[in-house]
């Protein structure tokens, strides 16, 4: 009696260790890997056995051994072999999820127990629909379907206890229990590993929170990353294909393309691409451009018949091919990724799978890049298909009609070549971030440019308004001081004609000479003011586009010696001689306008020149003309005179401009006579300019004239 009390004590010491270093192994760390060995180590020294594993479940109903504590003298090791799903059928996992407790075949007996049965059927004989529909106590103890005793029997395996781990409620996989010689278990032990199972579930749910946030964490750590790129300072082309690359390399994909569509910013769209793309025999159209990459472009929410006819190309057949993964779907206020496992199971891929014929390329994943209903591209990833190594346990047919149990449990290789490889979730909610980071970034960078393009505007009709404000209030002090001098230069010759006349009225001369000298007076003065007159009605005539051209045969040697007889006085009174050289006989032209082009600027010449000479040459040359030679009739007019500083070549042929104001009070003048001539060779199609080394150096104005035929 007392024995069997020191027993159960130890038994209940036994039980206290396992849990309680279950409980702290738990607490100790949370990567389930380390977990789950010591669980199975445990659990083996606890209940003797020769093998114990956990086995999970896959989401296609194959399962794999990921821990295992065995006696390889015993039993053979599983760690890491494959089973396929018939192995544990629908009914045998529908089972585990309604009883959700332990079950023990005995393979002497033949039996599998929850609980007894008076007159039981098979397992075999059980289906789904029969553990929905039957009571649990009628199913609970029944015999054991002659296959899995088969089954057993091949694995070596005489005592099996199988207990279900389950995460939240999904069945998630099983703790089993295998003895190569038959085995009886005490209820309380059965109560220590059923908790035991229990504590793994519960390091199952914490291993998953921790993977979560792992997960999360290191998707903010990328997303931060290319968010801290996104916003450098370096140009946007740069950031954007160092993000394409990025975003590539996070994701293990192989190549990647951005497309950032045209706007009114950018007339053309831009394409940044890495890794190896596609090649087209139509090297002009862009994948973008095609059904399936624009059926994701266009918004949900605006009226488009093309998203109409892509809708109906769509339809629900292809959708629910089982070969083709869409992971994800668009909605009315969120863009998703769109994600395809295998690019030769999508329909609307169909038109563009020549240009992937030359790649391994077998997967990609679109995300598009939008702005509200504004779209602005997309991001393409693409993946390389794959070879799959599966260990399987034992060879097995997959024909259903040929459903024999295995004889071997010997370690089977399955390889398999050219594979799809499937987009994970975490994948498509990071390529969804980033997309929505990248769109921002692209809006933003539009924006920005439209800002920069709108200010450089602003900046530019402030220069173009400062321009106009100084040359409104330049002209304004040159019409003052116009004005001013206009009006000297009006009155001197008009009130010397009114008081001469006033002489000559009043008979207050003393003989001819005088009279005829009061006479010259009159005229020259009266000569002077119908000057001035002159030029202020031909530059009003020229700025309001009222002088006309006649074009006409000019005799260019009638019209120099013209030229040369009216400055002849003029010459002789200065000691300047007048030297003409001609070497042009005509040209085309209008014979009042370049007489009186000549005219002002040899009547300039003589007025700034008080030794030396003038010369007028006038040859034909060639000229370059919107980079074009073309002959031209070249006029020169060359002085010795005052000369004119560079800088201030141009401003000359302004109205109203001199070179100083000294000039004009010595000199006298308008001010309008090189401006009439500016004016006047521009009509007759010609061009003119000045050109002087310096002050005192003389001056040189040479215009040309087209060489038209005659």
């Amino acid at each position: 009696m007392v024995e069997r009390r020191q027993a159960v004590v130890a038994h209940g010491l036994t039980q206290g260790n396992l849990l309680n270093r279950m409980t702290n192994r738990i607490r100790q760390t949370l990567e389930l890997q380390e977990i789950l060995a010591a669980t199975v180590a445990e659990v083996q020294s606890f209940l003797g056995t020769d093998r114990v594993k956990i086995y999970r479940f896959q989401a296609d109903g194959t399962g794999q051994v990921i821990a295992e504590a065995t006696r390889p003298d015993r039993l053979p090791s599983l760690l890491g072999l494959h089973f396929p799903a018939g192995d544990i059928p629908p009914h045998a996992r529908e089972l585990f999820i309604k009883a959700r407790q332990r079950s023990i075949i005995d393979i002497p007996s033949q039996r599998i127990t929850l609980s007894r049965l008076e007159q039981p059927r098979t397992t075999g004989d059980l289906t789904v629909d029969d553990v929905h529909n039957f009571p649990l106590e009628d199913i609970l103890s029944r015999p054991v379907d002659p296959c899995h005793v088969e089954y057993l029997t091949a694995m070596g395996v005489q005592s099996s206890l199988v207990i279900p781990i389950f995460h939240r409620q999904d069945l998630w996989g099983l703790l089993v229990s295998h003895h190569a010689t038959p085995k009886r278990f005490s209820e309380k032990r059965l109560q220590t590993v059923q908790l035991v199972a229990d504590h793994v579930s519960i390091a199952i749910a914490q291993s998953q929170l921790l993977t979560n946030t792992r997960a999360k964490a290191s998707r903010e750590a990328v997303i931060n990353q290319i968010s801290t790129l996104l916003h450098s300072p370096m140009p946007s082309y740069e950031v954007l294909q160092l993000v394409l690359e990025q975003a590539v390399k996070v994701n293990g994909c192989v190549a990647g393309r951005l497309y950032v569509a045209a706007n009114e910013a950018d007339a053309i769209s831009q394409l940044y691409i890495t890794g190896p793309q596609p090649e087209s025999a139509n090297c002009e159209q862009l994948l973008e451009t095609t059904p399936f990459w624009q059926q994701l472009l266009v918004s949900d929410t605006q009226p488009n018949h093309q998203t109409e006819r892509l809708a109906a190309e769509l339809t629900e057949s292809s959708l629910t091919n089982h070969n083709q993964d869409w992971t994800a779907v668009k909605n009315s206020g969120d863009d998703q990724p769109q994600a395809v496992t295998d690019i030769y199971q999508e329909p609307l891929l169909e038109t563009v799978l020549p240009a992937f014929s030359e790649t391994q390329i077998r997967g990609l994943l679109v995300m598009p890049l939008r702005y509200g209903e504004l779209p602005l591209g997309c991001l393409t990833l693409f993946r390389n298909e794959i070879d799959t190594n599966i260990l399987w346990a034992g060879r097995f047919d997959s024909d259903e009609r040929n459903q024999r149990v295995r004889e071997s449990f010997e370690v089977w290789q399955e390889l398999k070549q050219h594979q799809a490889q499937p987009w994970a979730t975490g994948e498509i909610e990071l390529v969804r971030s980033l997309g929505t980071h990248l769109a921002m970034a692209i809006m933003q960078n539009r924006l920005y440019r439209c800002e920069r393009e709108q200010r450089i505007l602003v900046e530019m009709r402030n220069r173009e308004l400062n321009v106009a404000r100084t040359s409104a209030e330049e002209a304004s002090r040159l019409k003052s001081d116009f004005l001013s001098s206009t009006s000297h230069e009006l009155r001197t010759p008009l009130a010397s004609t009114l008081n001469y006349l006033e002489l000559l009225k009043e008979g207050l001369y003393d003989n001819e000479e005088e009279l005829q000298e009061y006479i010259n007076v009159a005229y020259h003065s009266a000569e002077n003011l119908v000057d001035i007159i002159n030029d202020i009605l031909d530059i009003a005539k020229i700025e309001a586009g009222r002088m006309y051209i006649q074009w006409e045969t000019v005799n260019l040697r009638e019209l120099l010696q013209h030229q040369e007889r009216l400055f002849k006085p003029e010459s002789r009174q200065k000691g300047i001689p007048l030297l003409i050289d001609c070497q042009v006989e005509y040209v085309r032209a209008d014979l009042v306008k370049l007489r009186q082009v000549l005219t002002n600027l040899l009547a300039n010449a003589f007025k700034f020149t008080n030794a030396g000479e003038v010369r007028l040459c006038v040859k034909r040359c060639i000229q370059t003309i919107n980079q074009s030679p073309q002959s031209v009739i070249e006029f020169a007019v060359t002085d010795t005179g005052i000369g004119i500083d560079r800088e201030d070549a141009n401003s000359l042929f302004e109205p109203f401009v001199q070179a100083d104001g000294s000039i004009k009070r010595r000199y006298g003048g308008t001010g309008l006579g090189l401006t009439i001539c500016k004016r006047l060779v521009e009509l007759l199609n010609g061009q003119i300019w000045l050109h002087s080394p310096g002050k005192g150096k003389g001056t040189t104005i040479t215009f040309t004239l087209p060489d038209r035929p005659l």
